[in-house]
C-alpha cells in the first residue's frame, strides 16, 4: 500500500509539473467603432481583425468581435462583458495582460490644402478647430493632451466617417487620425462631400504601437506565440497587403 501511495504521489507531482494549457475558448473581443481598414464590421474582416483571428486560431481559440465606442471599452472589460480588447496599449490605464505589439498606426493632422494651414508641430494645434478619435488624448502623448486640453475647439467623436465628412465640408480645420483610416473613408463618403479636394498630411505624430489586452494571461501568451508564427511564415504580410497598399 505504501508503494502504491508513493507511485500515486509521484504521478500527481508529474501532472502538476506539466505546462499549463488553457482549453480552446471562444473569446469575445471589444473593439472600437469605425476602424476600417483595420476592422470592417459589415464584412467581419479587416487587417487587424484577420491577424487577431489567425494568431488565436493557431492555438485553437476562436473570437467574436463586439463593436463598441472607445470610451466604453474599459467599462465593458472591467464588467466582464468582453474577454479581451483591441486596439489598445498600457496608456489606456486598463489593468490587463497585454500582448506583444501586433499593429502600429500612423496618425496625422489632416487639413484641406485650400485652407493653407501651417502645422509643423503639436503646438501649432493650440488654436485650431480639431476633430479626433475617441480617447486620442490618452494615446497621442502628454504634449498633445496638454495642448488640446486648453483648446475649447477640440472635439473627440466616435464616428471617423463623420470626422472625414466634416473636414471635407470645412466644418473643422484639422482631423487627427490614422492615415489609412482617413483614406478608406474618403473613398466611402464621396456622395456626401467633395473628396476630390486636395488634403495635406502633417506628420507631427510618432507611430503608435498597439496591443491586445486579455483578462487571461495564458491566452495572451497563446496569442503572442500565434502572432510570432504568422509573422515568420509570411501570413502577416500577406494579410496586410490585402487591405493596405
Amino acid at each position: 500500500m505504501k508503494i502504491k501511495n508513493k507511485v500515486m504521489a509521484i504521478a500527481f507531482i508529474m501532472i502538476l509539473s506539466l505546462p499549463y494549457k488553457v482549453l480552446a475558448e471562444e473569446l469575445v473581443m471589444g473593439v472600437g467603432l469605425a476602424l476600417p481598414p483595420y476592422f470592417i464590421e459589415e464584412s467581419n474582416s479587416g487587417f487587424e481583425m484577420d491577424i487577431i483571428k489567425e494568431s488565436l486560431k493557431l492555438k485553437g481559440h476562436t473570437v467574436k468581435f463586439k463593436f463598441i465606442p472607445f470610451a466604453r471599452i474599459p467599462m465593458d472589460f472591467a464588467d466582464g462583458k468582453v474577454n479581451c480588447v483591441s486596439t489598445i496599449n498600457e496608456s489606456s490605464g486598463i489593468k490587463a495582460h497585454y500582448s506583444d505589439i501586433h499593429v502600429s498606426y500612423q496618425n496625422f493632422a489632416v487639413t484641406l490644402k485650400s485652407n493653407n494651414l501651417t502645422i509643423n508641430s503639436i503646438a501649432d494645434l493650440k488654436d485650431k478647430e480639431i476633430l479626433a478619435f475617441q480617447n486620442a488624448k490618452l494615446y497621442l502623448g502628454k504634449e498633445f493632451a496638454a495642448t488640446v486640453e486648453a483648446n475649447p475647439k477640440y472635439e473627440e467623436i466616435a464616428s471617423q466617417s463623420s470626422q472625414t465628412i466634416r473636414l471635407y465640408l470645412n466644418r473643422a480645420q484639422v482631423l487627427v487620425g490614422d492615415g489609412n483610416i482617413f483614406k478608406y473613408y474618403s473613398k466611402q463618403i464621396s456622395d456626401k462631400a467633395d473628396t476630390t479636394q486636395e488634403v495635406v498630411y502633417h506628420p507631427i505624430f510618432e507611430k503608435t504601437d498597439y496591443k491586445v489586452a486579455f483578462n487571461n494571461e495564458q491566452i495572451m501568451k497563446d496569442f503572442n506565440e500565434g502572432l510570432k508564427e504568422i509573422k515568420a511564415n509570411g501570413v502577416y504580410d500577406k494579410l496586410l497587403s490585402n487591405y493596405i497598399k
